[in-house]
């Protein structure tokens, strides 16, 4: 397997699930709380979460590739997998066993985090590697029902912004959940636009998504939304003074989001729907990062 195609194969596009939620969980968390040791050690066990997450992600890209073309999900899909398999004629054994490296990864470091963190960690971090494992794979993959988009939100987004602060904190602050919430919420987002966009070969593969359950049009509506959702979930905070104003930077994640929801609703062929995913992808990373920036300078 050459490089290009492993760089296909764990979908870059989707990786912002995982360095979002990290970078967005350790800037609230050295900002709004006082730190449990140095910044640099606390940088350090970001560092440490950072390849965890994005570990943990590759690995579900890859076992949702492996097992889509075990169903034969992707045997007409023109975009959505990477085709290392169907297209491209890798091994399916060789991506499986790339699944497992992707798989232990995490668990050897979060075993290290934990150990110099808290044990408590294990369990958190555990909980999402089988939400990863069970999207995909399993009698009935979760990615293949109505909660696919909370399963992911949940475990890429709620869960890492906890885990990452409290690395930072070594304590658990109810106001963790104003970066956690839009955090799942985006994720979520992620993962809906990937169902918008595979709407006709889900439905023809008896996949019961909640855009599916919604209809396509209702499912656009929910997803543009939520967008909205997430930023006058910051004016909420910003208003009540818990949050700096400066956090409001992140309401130009508005942008690519609607360029989003706009080439969903406009297009109907599956490549020209692919663009919306880079959009989402960008607006979801725009939204961390700004708010971020936000922290630091409010």
């Amino acid at each position: 397997m050459t490089f290009s195609q492993l760089y296909r194969l764990a979908r870059p596009r989707t990786l912002t699930a995982a360095f979002s939620p990290v970078i967005l969980g350790a800037t609230f968390a050295s900002t709004m709380h006082p730190q449990a040791q140095s910044t640099a050690l606390s940088l350090f066990y970001t560092l440490l979460i950072l390849i965890c997450v994005m570990s943990a992600q590759i690995a579900a890209n890859i076992w949702n590739e492996y097992f889509d073309f075990k169903s034969g999900l992707d045997l007409n899909q023109a975009a959505g997998n990477s085709g290392t398999i169907v297209r491209e004629g890798i091994s399916p054994t060789q991506v499986k066993r790339l699944g497992y490296i992707f798989t232990i990864t995490p668990l050897v470091l979060g075993i290290l985090l934990a150990a110099q963190v808290s044990w408590w960690l294990i369990p958190a971090g555990t909980v999402c590697i089988l939400i990863s494992l069970f999207y995909s794979g399993g009698p009935r993959p979760i990615s293949r029902t109505p909660y696919g988009e909370l399963a992911s939100g949940v475990a890429m987004g709620f869960a890492i912004v906890y885990i990452t602060a409290y690395t930072w904190t070594s304590t658990l602050f109810w106001d963790f959940l104003m970066p956690a919430i839009p955090s799942t919420i985006l994720i979520g987002n992620i993962m809906m636009t990937n169902n918008l966009r595979d709407f006709s070969n889900d439905k023809a593969h008896g996949r019961r998504t909640l855009v599916i359950l919604l209809g396509k049009d209702q499912g656009i509506r929910l997803l543009r939304t939520l967008f909205i959702g997430c930023v006058l979930w910051l004016l909420l905070w910003a208003l009540l003074g818990k949050l700096p104003y400066a956090t409001l930077l992140g309401a130009l994640s508005l942008i690519p989001a609607f360029k989003s929801s706009v080439i969903l609703a406009r297009y109907a062929d599956v490549v020209k729907m692919n663009e919306a995913m880079k959009f989402t992808s960008i607006s979801v990373t725009v939204y961390h990062v700004l708010v971020s920036v936000g922290l630091l300078i409010g």
